[in-house]
């Protein structure tokens, strides 16, 4: 982010308060203000804030850090505060030759002592021109705890100075008097440091600059005579006056500076007391305030925008190109290589380390413009650091080739775009230029360095240039292999000592110095050592320093660049102190992406063993404590040149220039892991923001601190460091949020998004990472920020590390639904509810991430969201191996730990994961042609083509080791066993079992036939050996001994044995399904104690047991359930109708089967308990061909090109989610909404308790159910059911009336609740009570559409043509509506808050409204025909304001009574038109649509299923949105802005619009998990009568 930097100048003695509150108060309000409102630092730099004079900086130094803050701040610079103090003069530290000795001269004549000024000044040569230089300025800093060689000479200097001043006031004064000096040159021994700030900032800047000023006058008046004051006082007086009344009113008048003047007169008693200086003090610090935020307000809205290099490496290829200094050789070929038209390859460039390939190469960048200028080149750079990785590497330069390759991320594909980029360039393009510096500091985040990305041959219009260091001979001599005909290999040579030398002097002469020919003598032998530049640089560090006179020998330079690196730190920890500068290096070199100036101020503030060296003098520690900014500066300058400024991810961060700088501070600073983890845990202390906020930090004294206080200092001390807040997201204030500019809104705060949890891996805080990736405030803040990729990234790696389900299913969720939210962000949260909320039950801990922050309790405003959210379809993750869509998968076996290894055709091995998306090559999978994998626990074994074997431990992730074992070639792996240290091994259609113990072979076992399957005891002493003619071999391996032999009956094929733990059993299957039970208390004589034949047909497919003595047998045609302790059948299951078996598996309860059928792109899954088929997997449109148990955590299916694997426990909770398994027809709410009723066509109605989140009971019917309703007041369900009428008691279940002969197919409920109209077309409708069942009346005339009017006096409804109005107590007819054009009535609706009132529509498209109490007809709209009302569709908001008339496809057509006219609201993509209602109160329109979106994400599911949208109707605005993540069937919108759902599989979700106005207390604020249904529990069904009790019967007409 840009900075505000702003100077503090002032007269030290005089503004200690003014500094002090500016320092404590202002400056951090205002860094929190400028980064929270647009993302800009903040630093106000105070040259004397150091407690200490001797501290303070030299006047070049203040002059530096003004101009630096002139150059790069944003808006003001520089704040002056000029008082009644104009301070001593500030003495020139440095005099002309000529000049002094000319004052040397007059000091004599005058007889004044010469001997101080030549103590304190000494010659020097090596300076341009020669000058005398002071030997020891004043204020030279020096930081605490830096002890002097000699503090007596200090003193003294002390001592002296003031005399100096005296001695040079008079000479200079007598010199210009005689004409020998100048005015002009006068001047600079007169003035103090307070008008050379001021004049510096002010004296020849243009009006723009001066504007960026702020001055404050502070002139106090106290009736005095001014008489006696000494002749300096006076003059100091004269130069302030001057200051004050002249020079400052100039700038006002000619360039509109912004100098603010204040008078304070004060009494000549008691003068200018401490309260008047605090008053004016906080007077000042509030109109500063007001000042600066206004300057920086118009800076910021003025600043114009620029292109963020998002990783700067513009920023770094313009910084590496000024440094290219010597010319190279090389150019010239580079240039020969840019322009030749024929270069099929890339150009690579090797050199040693230091040698100057990075500049090299940038310079050529900035060159290549120029050579090619006739072909406008695309030239891209990209500078590999330690920052980065192969992905990042291949996204950002696809993304600068072609921007349409931004959202791919998959590291295979980026490959191929890459090479397709560089292979397939257009000819019609411009020429490309592709430059790719240091390709062998690549990190290994991404695994090992393929060169297979780069492409064989490049297009004509492309050209690519690669570095590397020659210390890398494996990498270069690949590259010639892989490039055999490429003569475009260029190694950098040497640069010649003449031009180090050259270099040398250039650099002196830019530094007004240069050296004696002596110590060039040693120099020129230094450079034929070493010639690098980099070298060159570090030298020139040390020789401005070296006087004329300072001798220089072999021995005293330094050979080698590290060593004259880490001189150059011995002279900072000199300067600065060891821990201070330590600290800061290791910061400026562990902090991600590098660290701006204010953040490391921060830092180095947060660190005790830094700060403690800053407090003051004294037993009193103040409440606040700063590290000073001024410290940090002078840090920083000392090291410019190889610290530069680089613009990253839109802040400018310190970065070091040579990659050799990190490498000597970590062998100097960072030699342990753990004094790298406490610098990582300094970082991300600081970018969490625990400190922030006013929060103190304990300041914890270790012995070897050295603090400038007595011994009886306290040591538990809290200290606010004033380090800014570091929110996720950060929110200008109220008043600034509503301003249209983009830099007005709200921005996320990418430092803390990129860095912090970087440093929490770094540090160990692993568990507090997991918790970050948890929370919703970071996926919320990376998606905003346009980072998605980058935390799909995160939470995969931190899911390897903790919480690995939750974090999976988080990664798997957000990845699913990734292109939208890329879209919209803010749709986050609505993800989360309808995805991952039916799964708390599981994962309790992601409430957090699931639940929107709620402040206060309150709702969240302008949103839809889930109350009852029905379980969405099983989350999986779908790993594809990069090589599997050229070379298909033909092996696969999972583990316990649940990784999947699977060998494709070509021989390669790849390993997939849980919640890992990609899965990555076994490491020697390049090396080796596999051919097989087996595996046992977490253990794999593969063999290859030559039959050598390879094993892996996927649950330590250790690299794979090759098992030494005799030569079986051409031979296939049969399986594995792993016991504790030992590993057993057979081989298909062998009868050899090899024995390995700690991985190395310890026996052969030899059987009479073909081994067919293995088991062992617990400790793995005794085997036993299934083979192919049903015999079992049992072989006591440890002492040699062959204990046993028996063969099962049926001498089939044994496919897999069961040995129980402690029954002294085992139980053999073999391939017709047959299951043997053999008793083993005496294992030399095993007994067969009961067995079964399997009477179907065909072989096993696959057994399945889990340790419950339930045993899974699944063929094409059944799956058995069996004992294996009695053999008998438990239960027995057959595929859906046409289909077949192909693998099935138990879950680890034995409660559900899990199936994969042929011919079936999805998985079912059965309920053991009931025999149900209860759930199906989806498989992404594949057919699996394997299905694999990975221990009891992960289920995966296999298919040719990929693995899908899924979370068992969520495929437990999808199973269990209550849903009656058929398509909701009707769902049925009463006006408290405290449960819902949903019908699917059954002999059941489901009663779902909103409240509880689980199913209270259902409903039983002796028929299927036809139609229900419920009163309104929720008392009373009444449902048909094969023309019976059932009243229900909802609160007890209990069926109180059976109504037959009803004849209905329909009941009405009253709203009142006490009668119901039970309609019917082949008979009379009958009105009657609830309560007792007696009819009321009967009405003859069939009505179509019919309701029962508001005030339950009035059947209404359609009848031919017209609508009649028929009392419900006598039947009759009472009211008729005809329409005056003798067109039909084709919809009408009652008005809730206007019970005698009912608005008609026609066919010919008038609109009516009729008043039943009066029979008044009024004619509203004349409707056009495009326009006409759809009758299955026509709905009325309560209070008559709204009508929806018709939907099309995209458009919903309203009819606003209330403003007379006619409204289309444009839908968010095609309406489903049987899901449209009107909420209540005129207010809404929900509806279900889907999205017009076109979705470019393949495993993106959101996008295929409807939304729920609920529109405002007053304004027409999308109040919010919710992903349905299942097909719907029914909507019913109740009164109290809550919408109940049905969807095809049988299960409700209830939804609900937040409405501001309503009152909160009426809210269901708390979202409810769906409640489990336990298996093997009866849920609660109530029972129907019997026999009907009441009955209807049909009596003559006449006795109506």
């Amino acid at each position: 982010m840009a900075c505000v930097k702003v100077y503090l100048c002032s007269s030290p003695e005089e503004s200690v308060v003014e500094r002090r509150l500016l320092r404590q108060r202002v400056f951090p309000r205002l860094r929190e203000y400028c980064r929270c409102t647009y993302g800009v630092e903040f630093r106000g730099i105070d040259p004397y804030e150091a407690a200490q004079p001797k501290n303070w900086p030299t006047q070049k130094e203040r002059l530096q850090i003004l101009e630096d803050c002139r150059k790069n701040s944003l808006g003001p610079f520089f704040v002056g505060l000029v008082g009644e103090q104009y301070g001593d003069a500030c003495l020139p530290e440095q005099i002309e030759a000529s000049e002094f000795q000319h004052v040397l001269k007059v000091c004599q004549q005058m007889g004044l002592r010469t001997d101080i000024l030549e103590r304190c000044y000494q010659k020097d040569e090596n300076a341009i021109p020669p000058s005398f230089c002071m030997l020891n300025p004043a204020g030279h800093f020096k930081p605490p705890g830096v002890q002097q060689k000699n503090p007596n000479e200090e003193n003294n200097w002390c001592e002296v100075l003031p005399e100096v001043r005296r001695i040079l006031h008079d000479v200079v004064t007598q010199c210009v008097q005689e004409g020998i000096m100048t005015h002009e040159k006068a001047l600079k021994y007169f003035r103090s440091a307070l008008e050379n700030d001021i004049r510096y900032a002010y004296e020849d800047h243009c009006s723009e600059d001066i504007a960026r000023c702020l001055c404050y006058v502070h002139k106090i008046t106290i009736p005095r005579k001014a008489i006696g004051l000494p002749p300096e006082k006076q003059a100091q007086l004269h130069q302030l006056t001057q200051l004050r009344e002249n020079f400052l009113p100039s700038m006002v008048a000619f360039h509109k500076a912004l100098v603010y003047s204040t008078t304070t007169k004060c009494n000549h008693l008691q003068g200018y007391t401490p309260e008047m200086r605090l008053n004016f003090a906080v007077g000042l610090s509030e109109q500063l305030h007001t000042d600066l935020k206004r300057l920086i307000d118009s800076a910021v809205s003025n600043e114009r925008a620029v292109t963020i290099d998002e990783f700067g490496q513009k920023g770094l290829c313009r910084i590496f190109s000024s440094l290219y200094r010597i010319e190279r050789g090389e150019v010239e070929r580079v240039k020969s290589y840019l322009e030749g038209k024929i270069t099929k390859f890339p150009f690579i460039l090797n050199g040693r380390p230091c040698s100057g390939k990075t500049v090299l190469l940038a310079h050529c960048a900035s060159q290549a413009s120029v050579w090619l200028k006739n072909l406008d080149p695309e030239i891209i750079v990209y500078f590999i650091d330690v920052n980065n990785s192969l992905r990042q590497l291949l996204k950002d330069i696809c993304k600068g080739v072609d921007s349409s390759s931004t959202c791919v991320n998959n590291i295979f594909q980026l490959k191929e775009n890459f090479k397709r980029l560089l292979t397939a360039r257009s000819p019609s393009k411009n020429p490309l230029v592709l430059i790719i510096d240091g390709l062998d500091q690549l990190p290994k985040t991404d695994g090992q360095l393929d060169l297979t990305l780069l492409p064989e041959s490049l297009a004509p219009n492309v050209k690519l240039l690669i570095s590397i260091n020659v210390n890398r001979p494996d990498l270069l001599a690949t590259l010639k292999k892989y490039y055999p005909d490429s003569t475009v290999f260029c190694e950098l040579q040497e640069v010649k000592s003449k031009s180090c030398s050259q270099l040398l002097t250039t650099l002196l002469q830019e530094s007004n110095r240069k050296i004696t020919s002596g110590q060039q003598m040693y120099v020129n032998q230094a450079f034929k050592k070493c010639s690098v530049p980099l070298y060159v640089e570090l030298l020139h560090r040390q020789a401005i320093h070296w006087k004329s006179e300072f001798e220089i020998t072999e021995n005293s330079l330094v050979q080698e660049v590290h060593n004259n690196i880490a001189l150059m730190f011995d002279h900072l920890e000199k300067k600065h102190g060891k821990a201070v500068v330590s600290k800061a290096l290791s910061y400026l070199t562990l902090a991600r992406y590098g660290i701006t100036a204010a953040e490391l101020t921060d830092v180095l503030s947060c660190d005790d063993k830094v700060l403690a060296s800053f407090l003051p003098p004294g037993d009193s520690v103040p409440l606040t404590v700063r590290v000073p900014e001024v410290f940090v500066e002078s840090l920083l300058s000392d090291l410019k040149g190889f610290l530069v400024l680089r613009n990253i991810l839109g802040s400018q961060t310190l970065f070091w220039v040579s990659r050799h700088f990190p490498l000597v501070i970590c062998k100097r600073y960072l030699c342990s892991e753990e004094t790298s983890q406490k610098i990582h845990q300094v970082l991300s202390d600081y970018f969490s923001g625990c400190w922030a906020s006013g929060t103190a930090k304990p300041l914890i004294i270790n012995e070897d601190m050295k603090m400038p206080s007595s011994s009886d200092a306290p040591q538990n001390i809290n200290i606010d460091r004033q380090v800014p807040s570091q929110p996720w997201i950060f929110s200008p204030p109220f008043f600034i949020s509503t301003a249209k500019t983009p830099s007005a809104r709200t921005h996320p705060n990418l430092r803390k998004l990129h860095i912090l949890p970087f440093h929490l891996l770094k540090s160990g805080r692993i568990e507090e990472l997991g918790n970050q990736m948890i929370s919703q405030e970071y996926p919320q803040a990376m998606l905003q920020a346009e980072l998605a990729d980058e935390l799909f990234l995160w939470l995969e790696r931190t899911s390897q590390l903790v919480f690995p389900k939750k974090l999976q299913l988080l990664h798997i969720i957000l990845r699913s639904s990734a292109c939208l939210l890329r879209n919209n962000p803010a749709d986050l949260p609505t993800v989360l509810q309808a995805k991952l909320i039916p799964f708390l039950n599981v994962f309790p801990a992601l409430e957090e991430c699931a639940n929107q922050p709620r402040s206060e309790g309150m709702i969240p405003k302008n949103a839809v969201y889930t109350v009852l959210p029905p379980i969405p379809a099983v989350p999986y993750t779908h790993c594809t191996p990069q090589e599997s869509t050229a070379s298909r998968i033909i092996q696969s076996t999972g583990s316990s730990c649940g990784t999947v290894v699977v060998v494709l055709e070509n021989g390669a091995a790849w390993v997939c994961n849980g919640g890992i998306f990609e899965g990555f090559k076994l490491a020697q999978s390049s090396k080796l042609h596999f051919t097989n994998v087996s595996s046992s626990g977490n253990i794999f074994l593969l063999s290859t083509h030559c039959g050598k074997l390879v094993l892996w431990d996927a649950g330590v992730n250790t690299q794979p080791q090759e098992i030494q074992t005799q030569n079986r070639e051409n031979t296939i792996l049969g399986g594995v066993l792993v016991s504790n240290d030992k590993l057993f091994v057979w081989w298909r259609g062998q009868n050899i079992v090899n024995v390995f113990v700690d991985r190395e072979e310890q026996t052969e076992l030899h059987c009479t036939y073909d081994i067919t399957c293995v088991t062992c005891s617990g400790e793995g002493d005794i085997i036993y050996c299934g083979q192919k003619e049903g015999s079992v071999t049992i072989f006591d391996w440890s002492n040699g001994q062959l204990l046993a032999t028996f063969t099962c009956p049926k001498d089939m094929p044994l496919i897999d044995m069961i040995l129980s733990k402690g029954d002294g059993m085992i139980t053999c299957v073999d391939q017709a399904g047959n299951v043997f039970a053999w008793n083993l208390e005496i294992i030399t004589e095993p007994v067969l104690i009961c067995e079964n034949h399997c009477t179907t047909q065909g072989k096993v497919l696959n057994i399945d047991y889990k340790g419950d003595n339930v045993l899974l047998i699944c063929k094409k045609k059944q799956m058995q359930l069996i004992d294996i302790h009695q053999t008998d059948v438990l239960d027995q299951f057959n595929p859906p109708k046409g289909k077949t078996f192909k693998k099935a598996i138990m879950d680890h309860n034995s409660s559900f089967i899990l199936a994969l059928l042929c011919n079936c792109p999805f998985l079912l899954v059965w309920n053991c308990a009931s025999g149900q088929c209860v759930l199906s997997l989806d498989t992404a449109n594949c057919q699996a061909v394997k299905l694999l148990k990975c221990g009891v955590t992960y289920l995966a299916a296999i298919t040719s090109v990929s693995v899908l694997i899924w979370d068992m426990d969520l495929i437990t909770a999808s199973a269990l989610a209550p849903k009656s398994g058929k398509r909701v027809e009707m769902v049925a709410v009463g006006s408290h909404g405290e449960s819902c009723y949903s019908l699917d066509g059954s002999k059941l109605i489901w009663k779902w308790g909103v409240s509880s989140g689980k199913v209270e009971g259902r409903f039983l019917h002796q028929g299927s159910v036809e139609s229900m309703s419920v009163s309104g007041d929720g008392n009373y369900l009444v449902s048909i059911a094969t023309g019976d009428i059932y009243v229900w008691e909802t609160s007890s279940g209990e069926n109180t009336f059976r109504i037959s002969n009803s004849q209905a197919y329909k009941v009405l409920i009253t709203p009142k609740g006490n009668s119901g109209v039970a309609l019917s077309e082949t008979g009379p409708s009958r009105v009657w009570k609830l309560q007792n069942g007696h009819g009321i009346c009967s009405i003859h005339l069939h009505l179509r559409n019919a309701s029962i009017s508001p005030e339950s006096t009035f059947l209404l409804g359609l009848h031919s043509g017209d609508l009649l109005a028929v009392s419900l107590w006598s039947g009759n007819v009472s009211k008729r509506f005809s329409c005056s054009d003798r067109s039909d009535v084709v919809a009408f609706h009652s008005l809730l808050d206007h019970p005698d009132y009912v608005i008609v529509s026609s066919a010919s498209g008038d609109v009516y409204s009729w008043r039943l109490t009066e029979d008044t007809i009024c004619h509203q709209f004349q409707l056009p025909d495009s326009s006409l009302c759809q009758p299955e569709i026509f709905r009325l908001s309560s209070d008559g304001g709204y009508a929806i008339l018709s939907i099309s496809e995209s458009t919903i057509n309203i009819l606003d009574f209330s403003n007379s006219k006619l409204c289309s609201l444009r839908t968010e993509g095609p309406v489903l038109q049987q899901y449209a209602s009107v909420g209540v109160f005129g207010q809404y329109v929900v509806y279900i649509c889907f999205s017009s979106l076109v979705c470019q994400n393949i495993s993106c599911d959101l996008h295929e299923k409807p939304m729920l949208v609920a529109i405002r109707l007053t304004d027409g605005e999308t109040v919010g949105r919710f992903y349905l993540c299942k097909n719907p069937s029914t909507l019913t919108v109740s009164e109290d802005f809550f919408v109940y759902v049905g969807f095809q599989d049988g299960s409700v979700g209830v939804y609900a619009v937040n409405n501001t106005k309503i009152d909160k207390s009426n809210c269901k604020e708390d979202v409810q998990n769906p409640t489990l249904v336990c298996p093997l529990d009866e849920q609660l069904i109530w029972s129907p009568l019997e026999k009907p009790n009441l009955t209807w019967l049909e009596l003559p007409l006449q006795l109506y």
